[in-house]
């Protein structure tokens, strides 16, 4: 079953592009499957890792780079995806920068991510990698957690990266945010389902950031769906 921010952006992705029969999209940090499977689109994704792309069987175009520097050269897109990629970058408004450039006019923008200020955003922040790794393992049951091309991977968490400045990277860029979503990571569930003691304590912590806050920091919301539309003619 399609989380719900999926079932978002596909319903942007499918009104947007229903009419078009060569609809091509950018995956950005795309890794090794696509999160916006629209029928009959040209996936062209990019990601710094090798084993990733290796296992990618959704592009027609794999571009082993750095989306901070990467040149597309002639390259234009109807979407460009930046699906849980931004959170890992030191500089989120450059891999922005540089995937708005190959936007064809009327194009979308779909940019997923967490929430940084949200309760599990600020204790990711403070946790080390290594409890990462033993959370997607033990909780997820995924066994290749931290082997190379396996999530988790390491955060930068750059303040480029949360949902506000996203927001205001893309109206810099002149374009319109047509959608912004917020929802409960489906981690936060399988955690309650699977050891709900360290769901209890999750939820205390993220009570007391709360409190101590005014409410500022520390949201049960966990992930952001930003779509934005390319304005230029």
């Amino acid at each position: 079953m399609a989380s719900p921010w999926v079932n978002d952006a596909l319903s942007h992705a499918q009104s947007a592009f229903s009419s078009k029969t060569d609809t091509n999209i950018l995956e950005v940090g795309g890794g090794s499957r696509t999160h916006i499977p629209l029928k009959g689109a040209r996936y062209t994704v990019v990601d710094i890792s090798k084993e990733q792309l290796e296992k990618n069987q959704d592009a027609a175009e794999r571009i082993l780079g750095d989306a901070q520097t990467i040149d597309y050269g002639d390259r234009h897109f109807d979407a460009c995806v930046f699906w849980d990629v931004l959170e890992h970058l030191e500089s989120p408004r450059s891999a922005l920068l540089r995937a708005h450039d190959t936007l064809s006019p009327g194009g979308l923008v779909f940019v997923k991510g967490p929430i940084l200020n949200s309760a599990k955003g600020i204790f990711t922040d403070l946790t080390p990698w290594w409890t990462h790794v033993l959370f997607y393992r033990y909780v997820l049951r995924q066994k290749n957690a931290g082997k190379p091309g396996y999530a988790p991977f390491r955060v930068e968490h750059a303040a480029e990266a949360s949902h506000s400045e996203i927001a205001g990277t893309l109206k810099d860029l002149g374009m319109d945010v047509v959608f912004v979503g917020e929802y409960v990571s489906t981690q936060v569930h399988a955690l309650k389902d699977r050891i709900p003691p360290l769901y209890w304590l999750y939820e205390a912590f993220g009570l007391v950031l709360r409190t101590v806050s005014a409410g500022k920091i520390g949201g049960r919301e966990t992930e952001f769906l930003i779509v934005a539309k390319c304005l230029r003619q």
